[in-house]
């Protein structure tokens, strides 16, 4: 488990704040401005000034020693008044009825100690759309979106930034009028208090398209799963859980759509020629020390009291992992609906993606791939990432179109 240290405390905290800040404005921004002037000095020399120095700085973020504190001050308990919201609705998810928490999601949750709860829920609309209520029209198509951010940050609120890749599917696509997006519980470990292990953002999500069956009056075959990220992970294990548990009244959905999906939480397939080398220097996330694990602090809390041998082996948790059972990801696909899987070619975790789409086609699951060379992690929600997210999305919309 994760273990506080000296700069989780006041003074070192501020003391170190002030450090990373200055230095990176004083000494490191204006060194890499003339560093990179020059395209072959570039982790990819395809990129521009902009989108390097863009990168170059998250990745320095993302290296931050503090710990961030979950939530962002979002109480997950108050409404969010729609006179707050454009081209948006706020609506409360009810939590699953106990015969819907079965199977293994049960088994792991007697474990950490999660039950169902209410969440919140937005829906988005495309710009210019006439709310009329939550019920279906007949034959209306929409998506349940599940947000990245490692299982302990982010919103599904529409001024987030993850809401960048719904507001581009709407902008897109011609069937879509809107999209839902749920904010599952996030998880949290030291030096938070712990919260929300597995499977308790899985059950939200369950909950979300419950919601849109059975509540709004979707057909199961007009929802597309979508998620990015840490919601790619939560799409895939949704869907899991709807096949490996039949219900007459929750059939499977009748797509799933994944962008950069955290698919390996235990990061077994890092080794020589792997993208988690071979792109430490082209993603927003830069190299890790030895030792430490890709999203370390959201995998810790995610697992909670869980053993480390259950986020290896378990396939709703690390679908992409070697580890994976069961026969080392053979059969572990039988009866999912067609997928759409992308991910950025530049990104550490796109070899992740790459065995998802290997298992899912020998299972027999139709899969679209798309991977843009030159893209990162999760590039949808950044709209800097031109020409790839637009072009991806005009994809990814066009697909939906189809269903």
């Amino acid at each position: 488990m994760a273990q506080s240290t000296i700069l989780d405390k006041q003074p070192a905290k501020s003391l170190y704040l002030a450090y990373f800040v200055s230095s990176l404005i004083i000494c490191k921004l204006p060194f890499w401005s003339v560093r990179y002037a020059r395209p072959s000095q570039r982790p990819r020399p395809t990129w521009t000034w902009k989108r390097t120095m863009i990168i170059r700085t998250m990745q320095e973020l993302f290296s931050c020693k503090v710990k961030v504190k979950i939530g962002f001050g979002r109480d997950p308990l108050s409404a969010v008044p729609d006179s707050s919201l454009t081209d948006a609705k706020f609506v409360w998810v009810e939590g699953i009825d106990e015969p819907l928490y079965c199977g293994e999601i049960r088994r792991l949750g007697d474990i950490t100690g999660v039950r169902p709860a209410r969440i919140p829920g937005y829906w988005l609309l495309k710009k210019g759309a006439v709310w009329d209520g939550p019920k279906a029209k007949p034959g209306e198509k929409t998506v349940l979106h599940l947000h990245g951010g490692a299982f302990y940050i982010g919103s599904a609120n529409p001024s987030d930034i993850t809401a960048n890749f719904t507001r581009g599917l709407l902008e897109h696509s011609q069937s879509l009028d809107r999209v839902l997006a749920i904010d599952y519980r996030l998880t949290a470990s030291a030096p938070n208090p712990p919260a929300n292990p597995f499977p308790a953002a899985l059950l939200d999500s369950l909950a979300g398209y419950r919601y849109l069956v059975q509540d709004a009056g979707f057909a199961p075959e007009n929802i597309t799963i979508a998620g990015d990220s840490a919601g790619g992970n939560l799409a895939i294990a949704l869907v899991r859980h709807l096949v490996e548990n039949p219900f007459p009244s929750l059939p499977p959905p009748g797509r799933i759509l994944t962008v950069s999906g955290w698919f390996d939480l235990s990061m077994s397939r890092v080794g020589p020629g792997s993208s988690h080398l071979l792109n430490s220097a082209s993603d927003i996330f830069g190299p890790l020390k030895p030792g430490r694990l890709f999203g370390e602090y959201g995998m810790t809390s995610l697992r909670g009291p869980l053993d480390f041998e259950v986020v290896k082996t378990n396939r709703y948790l690390s679908p992409s992992s070697l580890d994976c059972e069961p026969m080392k990801g053979k059969g572990l696909f039988e009866g999912f609906p067609e997928t759409y899987v992308a991910a950025g070619g530049a990104e550490r975790a796109l070899d992740e993606s790459t065995a998802l789409v290997e298992r899912m086609k020998a299972d027999g699951v139709t899969v679209v791939e798309d991977f843009p060379p030159d893209a990162t992690h999760d590039f949808v929600v950044f709209k800097w990432q031109e020409p790839e997210r637009t072009e991806a999305l005009a994809r990814m919309s066009a697909w939906l179109d189809g269903q």
